[in-house]
């Protein structure tokens, strides 16, 4: 696979999707309804017709993040052009954070209008979601790249090739 051409085609399809969005322009009553009772105060509405047209756009968007993340991990994961096991523990976490994204957004779309949301430990369900479930499976990247940094990243070899740079360089010796 050539990783240059997906991560490019990855930031076209966010630049893209960005686009749309921004072309979209506002629907009706984004920047709020009058207050009959007030008039330097704006209401909202329930949203859901103000959220229906961006909250697809809005996944799809949050998606070829997760999706660029995931593929610069897994580029600097490859080995003589290949990934290996640890592809599939990419692919794996980023699977997780897409489906806990899907939920959240899932939850927030169904609580539009809804005056009484539904609360999960004291938050918003669509929050909750993201909280307790979306922000922490990101450690799975983290974990994966402290757990393999000396055999992936900076191997034995990759310090004594450094080490002789130093050396033929004229540098402080040992790194």
């Amino acid at each position: 696979m050539r990783w240059p051409i997906l991560l490019l085609g990855l930031l076209i399809a966010m630049a893209a999707v960005a686009t749309i969005v921004v072309g979209l322009g506002e629907p009706p009553g984004a920047r709020g309804l009058d207050n009959p009772q007030f008039a330097t105060l704006l209401d909202g509405d329930p949203g859901a017709a103000r959220h229906e047209r961006i909250l697809p756009l809005g996944w799809l968007l949050g998606v070829l993040i997760m999706a660029f993340a995931a593929a610069l991990l897994a580029w600097g994961y490859r080995r003589r052009g290949r990934l290996g096991r640890v592809g599939w523990v990419v692919l794996a976490v980023f699977i997780v954070q897409v489906v806990f994204f899907s939920a959240a957004l899932i939850a927030y779309a169904s609580s539009l209008g809804d005056p009484s949301p539904n609360l999960w430990w004291a938050l918003p369900e669509a929050t909750a979601w993201l909280v307790y479930l979306f922000w922490p499976s990101q450690f799975g990247f983290l974990i994966l790249y402290v757990v393999t940094f000396d055999r992936w990243f900076w191997t034995a070899d990759d310090e004594a090739r450094f080490a002789a740079i130093l050396r033929r360089e004229g540098g402080a010796g040992e790194p």
